[in-house]
């Protein structure tokens, strides 16, 4: 396997962003991105002039266009739009038509962006209020949107209320864990040149034999659900008989590892009876976890040290199991 480092979240001053979408690809390219996503808020001005830039510049990054289409219900993440679709069809007691409608339209992975997030100050729409009927029509859900922290209010006593990203997180292993098959990623939501705060990235995991581009191998692992969201640590695991085997890999260079092994890294293992297996790891070695009978999905999630929010490291790629336990 191997990993695509990508930002999936991102504004330029075609929308509300401080930064053009040369500075935005130049940042990215400095910054060892492989895949950078353009999401304006309802605007495709931008992409263009983003894969100008990037040619021109020669840089080893691919370009994944789409849109942050902005309601006032929430806003959704269209990857792949190049166009942008008449948004007053949207019903937020039931939008699942409008999601069909943006695939129709070109979009090819469809995800939820910050949904428990009340904006900045306090703008309306942020939060996700659409009403819900079959969540088969959601791609992705946006577990951390980490823009807080980019922009230095990490350690605001209010920011996790202010963006809520331990509900959205919490959703999703709800989900997963009733079975639908959805992926996490995290998004910098940049709008200006971030601080580069000790954040979570989306790492999009590849088979080694891929021949795809950068951009549509980071879409198809999104559809696939096989992304990990990390502050470094990235993992890969598979389930044979009801045992899960988690095989660690030490190449991300994202944040120093020698923090996480001081604190004795953990990794928990929930699955969809409410079972809970915990091990302590050195991020090295391979690591064999049980899961309980009948379990039909399960969530992975390393923490360095105790198994609180404070200390999350890493959030794995979904496992998805038939009846033998094998996925």
């Amino acid at each position: 396997m191997k990993f695509i480092r990508a930002e999936l979240h991102n504004h330029s001053t075609e929308s509300d962003g401080a930064l053009s979408v040369e500075s935005l690809a130049a940042y990215a390219a400095e910054k060892n991105f492989g895949v950078l996503a353009l999401t304006d808020h309802n605007t495709t001005s931008g992409h263009a002039k983003a894969y100008d830039a990037i040619r021109r510049a020669g840089y080893a990054l691919a370009l994944l266009p789409g849109v942050e289409i902005t309601t006032f219900f929430g806003h959704i993440l269209a990857l792949g739009l190049v166009q942008m679709p008449d948004i007053t069809t949207l019903d937020p007691r039931a939008p699942e038509p409008f999601f069909a409608m943006l695939r129709t339209a070109g979009a090819r992975a469809v995800g939820i962006a910050h949904p428990f997030s009340v904006g900045s100050p306090l703008f309306i729409g942020c939060r996700f209020d659409m009403e819900m009927h079959d969540w088969n029509t959601v791609d992705y859900i946006e577990v951390f949107n980490t823009s807080v922290s980019e922009s230095g209010m990490g350690a605001h006593p209010m920011a996790e209320a202010f963006i809520g990203n331990s509900r959205a997180l919490a959703l999703w292993e709800r989900l997963v864990l009733k079975g639908q098959r959805i992926a996490a990623v995290t998004g910098k939501d940049l709008h200006s040149m971030p601080r580069d705060a000790e954040v979570f990235t989306t790492y999009a995991i590849v088979d080694e034999a891929c021949t795809l581009n950068a951009a549509d191998a980071v879409l198809g692992a999104v559809l696939r659900r096989q992304t990990i969201v990390t502050k470094g640590p990235l993992f890969t695991a598979h389930s044979e008989k009801g045992r899960v085997t988690v095989i660690f890999d030490n190449t991300s260079g994202y944040l120093d590892w020698a923090p996480a092994q001081a604190a004795a890294p953990v990794l928990e293992l929930r699955d969809s009876t409410g079972a809970v297996q915990r091990a302590e790891t050195d991020l090295r070695t391979p690591l064999s976890l049980s899961l309980a009978p009948g379990a039909r999905s399960a969530v992975l999630k390393l923490y360095a040290g105790a198994c609180a929010p404070v200390h999350l490291l890493a959030v794995g790629a979904p496992l998805y199991l038939d009846k033998e336990g094998n996925g």
